[in-house]
């Protein structure tokens, strides 16, 4: 919603000079990769959840000669972390430390963000209070 936001101010900025137009055409396409990479990454996480389930499965099941298999597995996880390492550079997208902790926390990560609406809430409703108390007594 917020990148929303901000191309609708440089597009009525665009047309004061012209030379902006270059410059959202460069983020359009810059957000147009990151989509992509992002999509890419999305892709690559659900392969490695499937490797995963078939490596758990093949060692709950442990045999003698299914030790090739264990290593196939193994380096088809190690190929898909590093393709989602070169992913990274392509993405542009910031999340908070405290997002990562809730999900590592088993955590929904809504929580987090039902909790900073409602401190934000709280604090504007605070600073409100401040701003009316100094204009009542101003006046």
């Amino acid at each position: 919603m917020q990148q929303a936001d901000s191309r609708s101010s440089s597009s009525s900025s665009a047309a004061a000079t012209p030379n902006n137009n270059h410059v959202d055409s460069t983020q359009n396409n810059t957000s147009e990769a990151s989509k992509a990479a992002r999509l890419a990454l999305e892709g690559e996480i659900n392969d490695i959840l499937q490797v995963l389930f078939e490596l758990s499965v093949v060692v709950f099941d442990f045999q003698p000669e299914g030790n090739q298999l264990v290593r196939n597995k193994i380096n088809t996880i190690i190929e898909h972390y590093r393709k989602i390492d070169e992913l990274r550079k392509d993405i542009d997208t910031h999340i908070p430390e405290e997002v990562i902790n809730f999900v590592e926390h088993g955590k929904n990560p809504d929580l987090f963000t039902q909790g900073f609406v409602e401190r934000t809430a709280s604090e504007n409703q605070f600073t409100y209070g401040k701003v009316k108390a100094v204009n009542e007594y101003s006046s």
